[in-house]
């Protein structure tokens, strides 16, 4: 498939989508959008196609928006071969003309690659739909506090970070704030949900402006055009 246009509901900031790894994503979310091209269990595999892929110039790529390239089950191998590529892509005469993004519901697995030199041009993500954990939903994500843990090891390396709320469930006010304070985030991406075969427990209007106020009096936040159906 190489690199992907964005569509859908992608992040307006991105260019393209690459996608090394396919398969089913261990966090299994109920929400997840790929299921509705996922239609069958299919395992995990490295597509050895994608290593030819021409990352071009001076795009936004989003790495691994099909499968999170850094759930606990997927093998370091493939995890490094997938940010060589991204690195070496840039790698040229001109300097680095790509910036990638990597979004993760497990940084934990981004912490232990945090030293490669693919992140001095990239951002790097956690989702935090709510700072409680609904497990019917959420399926074998990581935990909210383990994955703001590990933004805070990831923020100590001066790397740029984001949060994206998304899909924005029902919170508790004080807490997520607080979590999402911890991450220290550059930018704060704030969604509904798009999957409309599912129906999520979702705030309000007034919880959702609230939100969005505070969490401006620290950081930047971008609404995504999914969040109107909430407004």
């Amino acid at each position: 498939m190489g690199l992907i246009e964005r569509d859908g509901n992608m992040y307006e900031f991105i260019t393209h989508t690459w996608n090394p790894i396919k398969g089913m994503c261990k966090h299994n979310c109920s929400y997840c959008y790929m299921k509705k091209w996922n239609k069958e269990d299919r395992i995990l595999y490295i597509d050895e196609t994608e290593f030819k892929t021409n990352m071009g110039y001076d795009n936004y790529i989003f790495v691994g928006s099909g499968t999170d390239l850094f759930a606990s089950n997927i093998p370091e191998e493939w995890v490094n071969r997938s940010l060589n590529h991204c690195y070496n892509a840039n790698n040229t005469l001109f300097g680095a003309t790509n910036k990638f993004l990597f979004q993760s519901k497990n940084p934990e697995g981004i912490v232990k690659h945090i030293k490669h030199p693919v992140f001095k041009n990239s951002v790097v993500c956690t989702t935090i739909e709510t700072d409680l954990f609904y497990k019917d939903i959420m399926g074998y994500a990581p935990k909210i506090e383990d994955r703001v843990l590990a933004m805070e090891e990831i923020n100590k390396f001066g790397i740029e970070t984001y949060v994206t709320v998304e899909p924005i469930m029902q919170f508790n006010h004080d807490k997520l704030v607080e979590y999402i304070r911890r991450c220290k985030p550059n930018q704060v991406n704030i969604g509904a949900n798009s999957n409309t075969d599912i129906v999520l427990p979702e705030p309000s209007k007034d919880e959702v402006i609230r939100l969005i106020n505070d969490l401006n009096t620290f950081t930047q936040v971008v609404r995504k055009s999914n969040l109107d159906r909430l407004l």
